[in-house]
């Protein structure tokens, strides 16, 4: 029988434990006892965690013969137990299996100890996480919990994950991530990839590196603004070309995957980053992150003319039929679309979220459906862009990807939890 052999000593520290000084009977402090298996892993609903749990009791005296009653118990998750009352062995274990429940991704059982008289000792507590199919689950665990930025490559399938400053690798299971050693231990902001498969990663320090075999070796790029070491924000646009944006800098292009780098016209967006789309006309639409500063350029991004929009346009993305669309500050939030490449825009969409803030990654696609987050209002759901119903109404939102398995994650505006959803395949 498989054993996992992870012992958590709690002699005199157990969590949650309460002790007893009556006279009577020995005091807690003669006892060591504890799960053998770690806390907070990751599992599916409806797996079991490990092939039994152990749970040791170990009198600190060295006295022999002694046996303790545990009694396990499910608090979360609604799991079950393959034993609910037991003794322990000649060498202090106690058994039991725990099969992970579907009623909440965070899974818990209690062990209560009882000395071979019977007086109650005292308890601990163990946790684990059970992800379902097609719910929402939550969770604020590193690393997923600190989540800054993702991109994923659905033809390889791979997708990289930036969390605290690291770059991860998801594994077989959506929620299994995996940390890259990367180069010179930089601490990274922000992760894109290209329509080749592509990843750039920026850093803290206002670098850009790059890699053309999934995350497995890194190319340093020429850095975009030499002098500066802050952060700076990388845009991919839909032909490739990579954008840089630094907070009351010009915004800068390559189309040489980071070799050389162009400086754009000089009315665009001072304030840090931006959506640039390359049009099938071969012109380039831009739109920064201040208000009403949507611009078309017809030479690669040398100058730049301004389009008109209704509204205070603050988001713009363009659809794979040319079709644009503008996020404006407009009874609330309102989305413009203009199928004749911004001569006219039409109201097709208008919500009212709880508060406001920039919008980043909003514009989702996953196959033929669209799913849009809405900062303070939750998710939309949409098959045309035109047509919209709620997919999840939640104002604490504040960022949405979706990863090369088709599961959207969410996360708050805390920065502290996030949301999967991996729906079951049609």
């Amino acid at each position: 029988m498989k054993k996992i052999f992870i012992l958590v000593m709690l002699a005199g520290l157990c969590i949650s434990c309460v002790k007893y000084h009556d006279p009577a009977y020995e005091t807690l402090d003669n006892y060591s006892f504890g799960f053998q298996v770690m806390q907070g892993q990751k599992y599916k609903a409806g797996d079991t965690v490990g092939d039994s749990i152990q749970f040791y009791v170990v009198h600190n005296t060295g006295m022999t013969g002694n046996t303790a009653t545990i009694a396990f118990e499910v608090l979360s998750g609604g799991g079950s137990l393959t034993v609910t009352e037991t003794k322990t062995n000649s060498n202090g274990i106690a058994y039991t299996g725990w099969k992970l429940g579907y009623d909440s991704p965070l899974q818990k059982i209690r062990a209560k100890v009882y000395d071979n008289d019977g007086n109650y000792l005292s308890y601990t507590d163990l946790f684990e996480y059970g992800f379902r199919k097609n719910r929402w689950d939550e969770i604020s665990e590193s690393p997923d919990g600190g989540i800054i930025d993702m991109a994923a490559d659905t033809v390889n399938n791979i997708t990289l994950m930036v969390s605290g400053g690291q770059v991860y690798r998801q594994g077989d299971e959506y929620f299994d991530w995996q940390v890259l050693t990367v180069i010179n231990n930089l601490s990274f902001s922000s992760v894109e990839i290209d329509r080749s498969g592509i990843f750039y990663l920026s850093t803290w320090d206002g670098s850009i590196l790059k890699s053309t075999d999934g995350g497995n070796t890194w190319l340093t790029c020429t850095k975009p603004y030499p002098d500066l070491s802050i952060s700076t924000n990388t845009y991919v646009a839909n032909d490739n070309s990579v954008w840089v944006f630094a907070y009351n800098y010009p915004t800068k292009y390559s189309y040489d995957g980071g070799m050389t780098w162009n400086i754009a016209g000089s009315n665009l967006s001072q304030w840090g980053y931006g959506d640039i789309f390359r049009m099938k006309d071969g012109s380039l639409l831009f739109h920064g992150s201040n208000c009403c500063s949507l611009n078309r350029s017809t030479d690669n991004g040398a100058t730049w003319t301004p389009v008109a929009t209704p509204g205070l346009s603050i988001k713009l993305y363009v659809d794979d039929d040319d079709n644009i669309y503008i996020v404006t500050q407009e009874n609330g939030l309102s989305i413009y679309r203009s199928s004749d490449g911004g001569g006219t825009f039409d109201k097709v969409y208008s919500i009212f979220p709880q508060w406001g803030t920039s919008m980043q990654n909003t514009f989702n696609k996953w196959h033929n459906t669209y799913y849009i987050l809405i900062p303070g209002y939750g998710i939309l759901k949409s098959e045309d862009l035109i047509h919209y119903t709620v997919f999840w109404a939640n104002d604490n939102l504040s960022e949405m990807f979706i990863d090369d398995k088709g599961t959207l994650i969410a996360r708050d505006h805390f920065m502290h939890d996030i949301y999967y959803y991996s729906a079951d395949p049609q």
